[in-house]
């Protein structure tokens, strides 16, 4: 039971990271607001998603979009100090399904969107007995990004 707890608390504190008022950073910074709002992570910054016997499920269906981020930042992304970004799996499941016109988009310790890194970037997906699925079908799609950074910044 403590392990359970440990990791749900792990996995609340790091999607903790993602929190934030839209429209941008309160700190002041403006630059790009036609992509959304931006990230800035200007202290060092660990984030980390531990998956035990666990499944992880995001479905879209008739033109929907799924978007599942797991140890990972979309939108204008700015690194200016150390990042880790870590997912780590033993017996789990991680699955994104999009059907009938739907959009899939699965990113596993991943920046996406306008990309810039100052600094040191660690990215790790470590998965043992573990499976990782991105499904489109019907005339949907779907993208997937695990431990990369991608500069599509309509894959958000």
């Amino acid at each position: 039971m403590k392990k359970v707890i440990a990791v749900v608390s792990l996995s609340l504190l790091a999607a903790s990271a993602f929190a934030g008022k839209p429209g941008g950073h309160p700190g002041g910074h403006d630059d790009d607001k036609d992509t959304g709002p931006a990230i800035y992570l200007d202290g060092k910054t660990v984030q980390v998603t531990s998956l035990s016997w666990s499944a992880v499920s995001n479905k879209a269906s008739s033109g929907g979009d799924a978007r599942q981020n797991i140890s990972s930042n979309t939108g204008n992304v700015n690194v200016g100090a150390a990042l880790t970004q870590m997912t780590f799996g033993k017996l789990a499941y991680i699955g994104n399904k999009a059907e009938s016109g739907g959009d899939a988009r699965q990113n596993l310790a991943t920046n996406v969107g306008k990309v810039d890194i100052a600094k040191q970037l660690t990215q790790v997906v470590a998965l043992k007995g573990s499976a990782v699925m991105n499904h489109a079908s019907s005339g949907s799609s779907a993208v997937q990004n695990i431990s990369t950074n991608n500069g599509c910044q309509t894959c958000q």
